[in-house]
């Protein structure tokens, strides 16, 4: 009988329930997905059996690149005499990545995004699954290891083992090497800090300079009392003979399986997640179970007069008050699967709703999880559908309402001024991301510019940049091309020693500078603003004597300088580390305002930019005319074809490149946003119910008033009255919470917006507008009844 009534009643009043169903439903599909989405962030490289003993080495010396923390090892060659003195570690293994990005078989080039060689030591510190070919087949120097997806790729259905890949000759490698294909690995999963397509085995003495070091530690080691001595041994390698004192170095040992949340090195693999966006995402997700529930629990409370009559013949009639508690149980549990239902329908679409960049597979293998997850959340809910029994109303209504008609719903609960008060802190969110992140694209190289890049382009295609640079430059819609050091967006930590003339010595002693080389148009393509002094001339190639240099802001003051006036045309030179590459010396031309080639997350580094002809000119910038982006890459293809035909052209529009330095940011943005437009749709459905059910307890009332004078305006405002009261008590709880969360939120950038009013007043009064409208809508359908109708009513 009790589950025919609960039936009769969710068709009867479908509205009421429907909101309830659909609110629910809503909030659950909405903290499922950041359930799982924080699993799956949080389970990065677990898949690795001897994860817990896996560690990444890095370290710090004040003494060496201005005690910068990088995620790699600039002296890799050293690791085995490390290991040897070490007797915790059990084995290492170097990932040094392949710069060049191209592979060669049979004269045939192919691109691969991520590639390493490695110590043959790598499957025994990483758990890899060999599809084809044997572990001890790799172990032989000359050997490599590919992906399914690369064998797929470069050798279609054939065989690969025995194949010859080789690394071709070109600006990162001297002379062309040759590898057998041993092995074909598993691509790695989704949750890996790093995904080669390629694994090169060159030898242990072939691997030397910059490189990932990672350590197999034995088990039960003391992970600190690693890292001291692995500091102690480090101060003693760098310290030069003879010195008395040794040098300051500090080692780190990062478990793999923190890199992806907690690393934020200098030069990761690839760009890492963030602990900071779990807990934002944590937090969305306790917003919505509140919100969901609260809900949930309001329109229950605000009900009970619907079920005075039922309840009090029950009574009546000699039946027990266990009847309430089985009634709301049923009731609840129906609700609750109608909702769940929602969930498994909605959970589909989550991955198209998210990104197109961020496409995982949230619900292979977490069955159990997602079970599990809604189980809990539909408990709560089923014990917040008790909530009238705990306040002892429904006795009480059941009696007095069915026989005396007089009970009334009461908007102002706090319930409610939590559910607004929240909503209100993550919309404030969503409008200081977008700020942030807004800001951050406008302060971009080449923000708002129609700029292609092509990246890490072959040492060949660098020798004729300047032929393919003419042959750009006879396009109409092509108005600049430029080639620079490396790929906007990127880090840019290379230093070298220089001289100036009429420089105070820096006060810290360091006579190091960032370098960046580029073609003489860099500046015309990417639109820097000069300060003082004049852009290169219309060469690349500089006499000894004649070198022509710009340096930005930073570096103005770092050379001990203010006006930039005062700078330009003082003697300057570059000293290059590097064999054989000498700069000439000259003067400094210029200075330009700083400009973020990285994000705003990390301060403007002192820049010097100097000219280069056909070397260190990695990546092609092109700037176009709007509007016609189609016809510019297809003039580049056919350009490229005629001069490069044997590599693959690889182009990107600068803007995604600085979209993807946000990646993080504009994933909490998606994602915040996403779920405050739930929050707030089921807190309004809530508002929506609960001021209809307001204007039908005082049905009769506003008859009274209405026969006695009173205008629509003054019903309007008796009935929001009380709604508008909690939203006045939401915006004054909410300001100070959401200053303290935003702020907190804004130091991780070097350079961040100042926060003002219009940005709480925008979210503050979007919510209070659409809570008013919706309020008043329903109650002006109350106000408008004919009064008579009303007083009729029993």
């Amino acid at each position: 009988m009790l589950i025919k009534f609960a039936l009769r009643n969710l068709k009867k009043r479908p509205i009421l329930n429907g909101i309830k169903i659909i609110g629910l439903g809503l909030g659950l599909c909405g903290l499922l997905f950041i359930a799982l989405f924080i699993k799956n962030e949080l389970g990065y490289d677990q898949q690795q059996k001897n994860a817990d003993r896996i560690y990444r080495l890095t370290f710090t010396s004040p003494d060496f690149l201005e005690n910068n923390h990088f995620a790699r090892f600039f002296a890799s060659q050293e690791l085995p005499k490390l290991a040897e003195n070490v007797p915790e570690i059990e084995e290492y293994v170097r990932l040094q990545p392949i710069r060049g990005k191209l592979i060669r078989n049979q004269e045939q080039y192919y691109g691969i995004n991520q590639g390493f060689a490695v110590d043959e030591s790598f499957f025994k510190v990483f758990d890899i699954q060999l599809l084809q070919g044997q572990t001890n087949a790799i172990t032989n120097p000359g050997s490599v290891v590919i992906s399914t997806s690369l064998a797929q790729k470069v050798f279609g259905n054939s065989d690969p083992i025995g194949k010859v890949i080789s690394l071709p000759e070109g600006h990162f490698n001297a002379t062309q090497s040759d590898f057998e294909v041993a092995g074909v690995m598993q691509d790695f999963v989704q949750q890996s800090h790093f995904h080669p397509d390629i694994l090169f085995i060159p030898g242990n003495d072939r691997i030397e300079g910059w490189a990932y070091l990672y350590l197999l530690l034995k088990e039960n080691t003391n992970v600190e009392a690693v890292a001291g001595k692995l500091s102690k041994e480090l101060a003693l390698l760098f310290t030069p003979q003879g010195a008395t004192d040794n040098v300051a170095v500090k080692a780190y040992l990062m478990n793999i399986a923190d890199i992806h949340l907690k690393s934020n090195l200098f030069r990761e693999i690839e760009p890492n997640g963030s602990l900071s966006n779990i807990w934002v995402l944590a937090i969305a997700g306790f917003v919505l179970l509140f919100i969901s529930i609260s809900n949930f629990t309001s329109l229950n409370l605000g009900m009970v007069g619907y079920l005075s009559t039922f309840l009090a013949l029950n009574q009546i009639m000699g039946s027990s008050k266990r009847i309430i508690g089985k009634y709301l149980i049923i009731e609840s549990t129906i609700v609750v699967l109608l909702a769940v239902a929602l969930v498994f329908l909605g959970m589909f679409h989550f991955n198209t709703l998210i990104s197109e960049n961020y496409q995982i597979d949230l619900l292979k293998g977490n069955w159990l999880f997602t079970i599990i997850v809604i189980l809990c959340c539909s408990l709560l809910i089923l014990l917040a559908g008790l909530q009238p029994i705990v306040k002892n109303r429904f006795v009480r209504l059941s009696l007095n309402q069915s026989l005396h008609k007089t009970g009334k719903v009461k908007a102002y609960n706090p319930l409610l001024i939590a559910q607004f008060t929240l909503v209100i802190i993550l919309l404030i969110g969503v409008v200081v991301i977008s700020k942030q992140i807004n800001y951050g694209l406008d302060k971009a190289m080449g923000a708002n510019e129609n700029i292609i890049c092509l990246p890490l382009v072959h040492s060949e295609v660098q020798k004729d940049f300047l032929l393919f640079k003419k042959e750009l430059l006879k396009q109409t819609d092509i108005t600049s091309v430029s080639a620079m050091m490396d790929t906007p967006g990127s880090e840019t930590h290379d230093m070298f020693q220089y001289a100036i003339a009429d420089s105070p010595k820096p006060k810290d002693g360091n006579n190091a500078i960032g370098v960046f080389a580029a073609d003489y148009s860099f500046a015309e393509v990417f639109g820097l603003s000069f300060l003082g002094g004049k852009n290169f001339t219309e060469r690349n190639t500089d006499e000894n004597g004649n070198g022509e240099y710009i340096i930005n802001e930073s570096a103005l003051r770092q050379l001990g300088f203010q006006d930039p006036s005062s700078i330009v045309d003082k003697a300057f030179q570059l000293i290059s580390p590097v064999e054989g590459v000498d700069l000439p010396e000259g003067r400094i031309i210029g200075v330009v305002e700083d400009f973020h080639l990285a994000g705003l997350q990390s301060k403007v580094e002192p820049l010097v930019i100097f000219k280069r002809e056909n070397s260190w000119l990695n990546s092609i910038v092109i700037s176009y005319k709007s509007k016609s982006q189609n016809g510019v890459t297809q003039s580049i293809q056919n350009i490229w074809d005629d001069l490069f035909p044997e590599y693959p052209l690889d182009y990107v529009e600068v803007d995604t490149i600085y979209q993807n330095v946000y990646k993080t940011e504009l994933l909490q943005k998606r994602l915040i946003l996403i779920f405050s437009s739930i929050a707030i749709f089921i807190s309004i459905m809530g508002v929506l119910g609960l001021s209809l059910m307001v204007s039908k307890s005082r049905y009769k009332e506003i008859g009274i008033r209405k026969v006695n004078g009173a205008s629509r305006i003054e019903i309007l405002t008796l009935l929001n009255s009380a709604f508008f009261k909690c939203l006045i008590l939401a915006l004054i709880l909410a300001m100070p919470i959401a200053y303290v969360t935003v702020s907190a939120w804004l130091k991780g950038f070097a350079y961040s917006i100042p926060l003002t009013p219009s940005m709480f007043l925008l979210a503050g009064g979007s919510v209070v507008l659409i809570t008013i409208l919706t309020v008043s809508w329903q109650s002006y359908k109350a106000a408008s009844v004919n009064p008579v109708k009303s007083l009729r009513t029993e």
